[in-house]
This record gives C-alpha cells, structure tokens and sequence, in this order.
C-alpha cells in the first residue's frame, strides 16, 4: 500500500500547526437537534422540511467558524446521523467550531426494466439504487448543492445566535455529500447551471418491481430546477466557504473549476481500492458493476449512471493549471483490480487523523483572515444586545410587534423561533410591524452601526 499526501502549501505553515486556532480538542459542546432551515420540492414532486443539527462549543468565543457537513449515500440514503458525519461533528465542535450537520432532498426515478439475478440479495445491490437514467443523478446534486447553499446561508443568518464569524464557513462532505459540497463551493456563475436541471423529459415509468421504492402519488416530471443558489435563505448573505473538504466524493467534469479566481482551501481524500467512486475517472458505481457484479452475473449492472472524476482526478487536474490552486489531499495507493471488492474501500482508513488534516488546512485560513480563537469579549446575551438602539413594543405582544430602531437606518432582521428555526427575513428602513404566530422568537437585527439580539413574546 502506498500513501499518497500532496501539500500544495506553504511548507514553513507546518510549525504552526500546533498554535493554529481551532485545531485542538480542549471544549465540550451542545447539539441543537432538527432545526429546519428550509422546505423543498423532491424528485417525486412532493415539499419536504429540510432539518440541521447544530453542534455548539461551550465556551466564551462569540466569532467561531463554522463547518457544514454533508451526508453521502447515493443520494438515495443517509442521513445527518451517518456515523462518520457524527464522528466529524463532535470532533470539530471539540476543536471549537460550530458544526451543522445536514439532510438535503434525496431520491432519483427508477428504471423502466429491472432484473433482480436470483444469486442477488438487497444486502449486496439494493433494488431502489437502480436510477433512471444518469440525468437524474446529475438533478440530484443539483437540488442537493441548492441545498447545502441554504443551509450556508440559514446559518449565516443565525450568527448572532450561534456565535459564528461569517467570514469564516467551511463546507466537508462524505461521497455524494463530497459531489454536493464542491458543487455548492464552485457552481457560483448562472451560466454553469447543468443542462440536466433545466426542464427535460419525463421519467420513465419505473419497473414494478422497483414501485415500492417511490412514494404514493409520485410524478414522473421533470421540471426546471431553478437557480443555482435556489430559494432557501436569500437575502442577507451568500453562499460563499473559505474552504471545503471531500472525502471520496468528486466531480462529474471541471467545468466548474474553469473559470475559478478565488480559490478557497481544498481538502482530499480518497482510497485506490473505493469500487464506488472511483478515485480517479470512472464511472459511480463502475467498479461494483464490472468487477463484483457482472464477473460472475450476480448482480444487474448499475448501466445507466454517469462518470465521474474522483480525488485523484481533481487533484490531476488543478496540478496542470497555469496557476495551480493549494490545496492538501491524502490519495491512499492501494487500488487492486478484481481484488477490492470486499476491502471497504469507500471509506475513510483513519477519521481522526484526516478530520485533523482538514482542520489543520482550514485553520491556516481562519487565521490568514484574523480569527485567532480569542474573541472573548463581545459574547451575546440572547435577551438583548444593546450594540444599537432598537424597541420592540409590545413586548410581550398579542401577535402584532411594532420595531422601531432610528430614523433613516437600514436594517436587516432575521426573525427566528426559540428552537431556532428560520421563520422569515426581512430588510425595513426606520420602524417596521410585523405579525407573529403564538410563541418565543429571537429577532436578529443588523445595521451598519451594530447588531442586536432581542427576544420577543407572543401571547
């Protein structure tokens, strides 16, 4: 076995790795458990809420980075509680960060001829795996990268609540959420939205014997997908990461890096022996199909999926730019032909030394933008911050809040629930009123002198 770790970075940051902020596991944390950030339309054209949990630090630091995790599994399965996303999770919140670990729309049509070989079992190829057609993995990271921008954004609005520096968000996904988090890092220009995510042809009607894997009532349209940064979240701030991380996920071509200038931090790993995204230039689920499957007919073969460049192949490629980007990727050498079916090869070897590579390259950037991990002093209170004038009366209230701040001062709010849940945003200039449902609500409100955090009742 070979291991392979290119570190396109400046050699002399490696002493400081042990003084960089938000890379040692010295603080316990709280978790903030189905915070919806959004509701989206999935594949089968039904809305569905899209949930977060929010891993906080227990500490003074008012200006914390923050890292979004994305889930894999095909984007048919998975979840915010995959194991390796947990493990993540925890540890970054030791370090210091707060964490949001997210689901996103999930599912794809299925084919119109399936064959289960009577030597397959749904434990070696799950019949609902068995998509319609490679349009439809492409759609589904699309609508996926949509939303991991809206989570970004949601939590972007949620800084005054969470303690977060804005100028430092960080994206990291496993597998399909790798696919989805470079998508959602680099898919920032209208005009390389994929020609899949606009309005295409139905779906096939699926083979019955894959109807169980669809939903009562599911259509088989395919409509526009909308823009690249979708509806979720819009209007305060953008979706925009210091860095992000994939492990073993990958891109389906570079027609996102092309026109690249501002490069964040990039972070790689991915194994040789990974059958499912192969780590250089395959197609997904390739390997399975031809190397463990139709060898021997065990399996009908995922024909229909699309091919895809993993780690290997996007690190290839940004090392023959003119200007190649930094970035740190651990490539493991052990690809094995015939011979990795069985190896658990599409999987990180070791979480804890790769969580502290990753956590070590966005830390370099954390402090190159001035976050040293000691801002102590400005630590909300959730009742109130008096940073600028603002009223909220009546407060408590029967439903209508009247706002008044000062006179011809822009501001921006961010009304959100006691659980946390994003219930609207807003911009008003001098005084607003607003009507609210029964409840407990933080109302965020930013203007150009300062910011506040103001809690308000309804009775």
């Amino acid at each position: 076995m070979k291991l392979l770790i290119t570190l396109f970075i400046f050699a002399s940051s490696f002493s400081t790795f042990g003084q960089l902020p938000y890379t040692i596991n010295t603080n316990s944390f709280t978790v903030d458990s189905n915070i919806v950030y959004g509701t989206g339309t999935n594949y089968a054209g039904f809305e569905e809420d899209l949930v977060m949990d929010i891993y906080k630090p227990i500490n003074a630091n008012c200006s914390r980075p923050c890292l979004i995790l994305v889930h894999g599994g095909a984007w048919m399965a998975g979840s915010k509680n995959d194991p390796t996303i947990l493990n993540i999770a925890r540890d970054f919140a030791e370090k210091g960060w707060v964490v949001a670990t997210i689901n996103y729309r999930l599912g794809m049509h299925k084919r119109a001829n399936y064959t289960q070989y009577w030597p397959c079992t749904n434990d070696l190829a799950q019949p609902c795996s068995y998509m319609a057609d490679s349009s439809e993995v492409i759609r589904a990271i699309f609508r996926a990268q949509q939303d991991v921008k809206g989570a970004i954004r949601g939590m972007k609005m949620r800084s005054e609540m969470d303690s977060t520096d804005v100028t430092n968000f960080f994206v990291a996904g496993e597998s399909a959420g790798g696919f989805n988090a470079i998508a959602a890092t680099f898919l920032n220009n209208p005009n390389e939205k994929f020609p899949q995510a606009f309005s295409i042809g139905d779906a096939p009607t699926p083979d019955s014997d894959l109807s169980s894997c669809l939903p009562s009532g599911f259509s088989l349209s395919r409509p526009d997908l909308g823009s690249i940064d979708g509806t979720l979240n819009l209007g305060l701030h953008d979706a925009s990461v210091q860095g992000v991380g994939n492990f073993y996920g990958g891109v389906l071509n570079f027609d996102l890096f092309q026109n690249e200038t501002n490069w964040p931090e990039m972070y790689f790993f991915h194994q040789g022996s990974d059958v499912i995204v192969h780590y250089n230039h395959g197609k997904l689920l390739g390997r399975l199909d031809w190397e463990c499957f139709a060898q021997s007919n065990i399996c009908q073969t995922y024909a229909v999926a699309p091919f895809a460049y993993g780690s290997k192949g996007i690190v290839n490629f940004l090392n023959n730019l003119p200007s190649p980007p930094s970035y740190v990727s651990t490539i493991i050498e052990n690809y094995d032909y015939m011979n990795n079916c069985l190896s658990g090869g599409h999987a990180i070897d070791n979480w804890v030394v790769r969580a502290q590579e990753m956590a070590n390259l966005f830390g370099l950037r954390i402090q190159s933008n001035g976050n040293d991990g000691n801002s102590t002093n400005c630590a909300l209170n959730t009742n109130i911050s008096k940073s600028i004038h603002v009223t909220i009366s009546p407060n408590p209230s029967n439903g209508f809040v009247h706002i008044q701040g000062e006179s011809n001062i822009d501001y921006q709010a961010v009304l959100v629930s006691i659980s946390g849940q994003i219930i609207s945003s807003f911009t008003f200039t001098g005084t607003k009123q607003i009507k609210i449902e029964k409840g407990v609500y933080l109302l965020q409100l930013t203007s150009p002198t300062g910011s506040t955090v103001q809690r308000i009742i309804v009775e």
